[in-house]
This record gives C-alpha cells, sequence and structure tokens, in this order.
C-alpha cells in the first residue's frame, strides 16, 4: 500500500517539478540577458535582437513604460538602417500602447511599422486588430485582405516544369 502512494505522489508531484524547473530556467536567461546588456560599456555594441528580447521580457511582464522607454531610447541612440528591425521596434511600441488604451498613439506606431515593413504579417494583424478596436471597420477589413493576399501569395508552391527526356 505504501508503494502505490509514493508512486501516485511521484505522479502528481513529477509534472509540478517540471513546471518549475521550466519556469527558473526562463527566468534565468531573461536575467542573464538582462546582466549582459547591463554590463555592456558602448551602447552601440548591443545587438538589436538583445535589445528585442529584452522588449518581449518587458511586454511579457507587463511592464509597458520600461519596453517604450528602452526601445525609443535605443533608436535614439543608434542608427537602425535595417527596416524590418525598426518595424519590428515600432510595433512592439505600437503594443505597448495598444495594451494601456491608447489607440491613437498605437495606430500611428503601427503605421511606421507598416511603412517600414509592409510584408510583415504580425504588424498587418496588429494594424487591422487596433483598426477594429477604434472602431474603423472598413480600414480594418481592408488591411485583412491585404493580410489574406499576402497568406495567399506565400502558400502558392512553385511550378517547376519537368521535361521528359525523349
Amino acid at each position: 500500500m505504501f508503494e502505490i502512494y509514493l508512486i501516485l505522489a511521484t505522479c502528481f508531484l513529477l509534472p509540478i517539478c517540471c513546471l518549475i524547473t521550466n519556469n527558473l530556467i526562463y527566468i534565468y536567461r531573461q536575467l542573464k540577458s538582462l546582466k549582459d546588456i547591463e554590463e555592456t560599456t558602448n551602447i552601440m555594441c548591443i545587438d538589436n535582437k538583445n535589445i528585442l528580447y529584452v522588449a518581449n521580457i518587458y511586454i511579457n511582464r507587463k511592464k509597458w513604460l520600461d519596453c517604450i522607454t528602452i526601445l525609443e531610447f535605443y533608436m535614439q541612440q543608434t542608427r537602425i538602417n535595417e527596416p524590418i528591425i525598426l518595424g519590428q521596434y515600432y510595433n512592439y511600441i505600437g503594443l505597448c500602447y495598444q495594451s494601456v488604451n491608447i489607440y491613437k498613439i498605437a495606430t500611428q506606431y503601427y503605421l511606421k511599422a507598416y511603412h517600414k515593413a509592409p510584408l510583415t504579417k504580425q504588424t498587418l494583424k496588429n494594424l487591422a486588430n487596433i483598426y477594429k478596436l477604434s472602431g474603423d471597420i472598413d480600414s480594418a477589413s481592408k488591411i485583412n485582405q491585404k493580410l489574406i493576399g499576402l497568406n495567399n501569395t506565400k502558400n502558392i508552391p512553385s511550378i517547376t516544369l519537368n521535361k521528359k527526356n525523349n
């Protein structure tokens, strides 16, 4: 009887231990990334991926102002030549403003992201969503049509013609 109790206790506690371990690893990675950025002496040497990772950490923790501040600060201090990266920055800032129900500013940042990288699906989804939340159904449907068109063109397989050797 005691063995059955131990087996049941182990079966119950094992998934809980796995969840706790995964969360601890996730928190450790976040803290390590933040520490690496903090120890960097030259702000120009920080990789854009690290900045976006930190912004994502702040978004997951619902620290909207911290996310906006770090992205705005980094955009002002460095020259970002990649429009896709700049579009992601604007998209994250728009997401933060949308999360605190400031839809006009969020729309402006989503439009900036759209102009920098018009083929990014996440930006199109966010822009359509903010138009829908703002009550602009016509603009939301236009953006949804662009998103559907983008999905259709990406899913069309390329056709290759095979010539038969006679």
